[in-house]
Formats: C-alpha cells, sequence, structure tokens
C-alpha cells in the first residue's frame, strides 16, 4: 500500500482511540492492507519505470503534508499514530539506502521476509483499489482535522 494509505489510517485510529488502542492498531493495521491487492510493479522493473517513481514521490509528498498539517495543527495523536502505521515500511527506506538506491533488493531478514511475502497481491490494477480507500479516508481525515 502506498504511504498515504497508511498514514491516513493511522490518523484516523489516533483520532478515535486511545494511544493504547491506537498504536498496536495502527502497526497491524500496515500488515493487514499489505496483505490486500495493492499497487505495485513487478520489482524488477521498478528503477527503471519513471511512473512507478513518479507515484511513489507524489504518494510520499501528499502523506507528508498531511503529516505537516497535523503536526501544525497540534494533533499530536493523530501524527503519531499516522507514522506507527507506516513504520513498518521504514525498513524499505533503509533497504533502498544500503542497496545502492536501487529498488530492487532481496529482503535480509525475518521481518523483511514476512513483509514482502505478505504483499504477494501488488499490481498496477490496485492503484485503484488505493484510490478508492483514499476517497473514503480523505473525508474522514479532513473533517478530524478540523475538529
Amino acid at each position: 500500500m502506498t504511504a498515504s494509505v497508511h498514514g491516513l489510517t493511522g490518523m484516523v485510529i489516533g483520532a478515535l482511540l486511545p494511544p493504547y488502542f491506537a498504536v498496536p492498531l495502527a502497526f497491524i493495521s500496515h500488515f493487514v492492507y499489505d496483505s490486500l491487492p495493492h499497487y505495485g510493479i513487478s520489482e524488477k522493473s521498478r528503477d527503471k519505470s519513471r511512473k512507478y517513481k513518479t507515484i511513489v514521490t507524489f504518494d510520499t509528498l501528499f502523506a507528508l503534508s498531511f503529516a505537516a498539517i497535523s503536526a501544525y495543527l497540534n494533533k499530536w495523536s493523530m501524527f503519531w499514530v499516522g507514522w506507527v502505521a507506516y513504520s513498518p515500511d521504514f525498513m524499505w527506506v533503509y533497504e533502498y539506502f544500503t542497496n545502492n538506491k536501487k529498488l530492487y533488493m532481496k529482503p535480509r531478514s525475518a521481518f523483511a521476509k514476512f513483509h514482502k511475502r505478505i504483499q504477494k497481491h501488488e499490481r498496477p490494477s490496485g492503484i485503484y483499489i488505493e484510490i478508492a480507500i483514499l476517497l473514503m479516508l480523505l473525508p474522514l481525515v479532513i473533517h478530524l482535522l478540523s475538529k
């Protein structure tokens, strides 16, 4: 799933639940989403695909903008729980920078292998599922930020 879907889901969870429920639920939500069909292309194509890199860049900026807005509005529970929901993907960022900035990488740790294995439903058409989820989350997040 994209950073936006993970982050906005965490923000909703953080706004609606106390931290002792929100933090573990947000973390678990990451793996639930990653096990669903979602956007992705073959790993070997990622380094060459401008479209893939454009989507990832736009998505990252979109997610970071909501993180910045929540911090600016002092919605700290939404801010931090949003990061918790995204946090398992920090592993991929680490792998990218320690793998000569290649998007095709072989997972090294047991956690990375598990995380990669559950993402077996990645496909280009998965973008439509992610857009549908975002369209449901976006009005809710905007509403919760305005409270």
